[in-house]
């Protein structure tokens, strides 16, 4: 009875480490993809990809700003919500953001941190 129990036990800790690292592969070939699509200069595949790896939620929340201004030596920043009709079209436009910054650059490493990716670019 004993080793049935171990059996169970050891079958159910190797199908949560195979899921962990099912789940950070995932992660890993997303980020990839996501820096791939960047580096294209193609709007409709920058909402290609975000129509197949967003939620509709995701997709169908606004935009938020953060604007920055210095005056006088002093920076201050304030966050807007950026109201569109199309939040597809808001969130095409973070993707030519990303483009300008970090097109053309590699991917140095990719790092899972529990539910995120660590993606570090040169």
């Amino acid at each position: 009875m004993n080793k049935i129990i171990a059996l169970l036990f050891f079958c159910c800790l190797w199908e949560a480490s195979f899921a962990q690292e099912s789940m950070a592969k995932v992660m890993e070939k997303r980020a990839k993809e996501m820096h791939r699509v960047i580096g294209l200069s193609d709007k409709e595949q920058w909402k290609k990809f975000i129509k197949e790896n967003y939620t509709q939620a995701l997709i169908d929340k606004p935009m938020q700003a953060k604007i920055q201004s210095a005056e006088n030596g002093n920076t201050s920043s304030t966050t807007s919500e950026i109201k569109t009709a199309d939040n597809l079209e808001a969130k095409a436009g973070m993707f030519q953001r990303l483009h300008n910054d970090f097109g053309g650059s590699k991917i140095l490493s990719l790092k899972p941190t529990g539910e995120k990716m660590e993606m570090v670019l040169k």
